[in-house]
């Protein structure tokens, strides 16, 4: 995967002028996300994320659509004010890093990293049901296993 030809694209949901990004390198890693923040602000039952170091991400496209929503003091996500879609977040404890959310990237894409843990876990809906995938599961916040 760490070939100079790596790259992985993403957009909002706009059908006229999205927002356009892109990262060229392999994610850091990519995990399941259960917070409360994450999926309240997503709308869905977890986040799919994948953490880019900074310096191998850009916005290609429709900058000037990208705006800030601060759900905690530490936690910056971008939103499209167009069509409301969530693309990334920056987060203050990993200045190097910004979080994408997978599901704004091109679905015919491989993203570089399948998940390999999932996080949050105590704060997970009472109506979802984790599958048994063999996947290490935390109450919290933990770092990959890899790292």
């Amino acid at each position: 995967m760490a070939t100079s030809n790596f790259r992985v694209a993403g957009k909002c949901r706009c059908s006229n002028n999205p927002v356009h990004f892109e990262y060229s390198k392999e994610p850091y890693e990519v995990h399941y996300c259960l917070c409360t923040d994450c999926t309240d602000t997503c709308g869905g039952a977890m986040a799919i994320i994948a953490v880019v170091e900074k310096n191998a991400f850009k916005i290609l496209q429709g900058n000037e659509k990208i705006q800030n929503f601060d759900t905690k003091p530490t936690c910056h996500r971008k939103f499209c004010k167009v069509c409301g879609c969530h693309m990334f977040l920056y987060v203050d404890a990993f200045p190097d890093f910004v979080l994408i959310h997978v599901p704004t990237l091109d679905r015919a894409q491989d993203v570089g990293k399948r998940p390999d843990r999932w996080v949050f876990v105590n704060s997970k809906h009472p109506l979802v049901v984790l599958p048994e995938d063999g996947l290490p599961r935390h109450p919290g916040w933990a770092p990959t296993a890899s790292a």
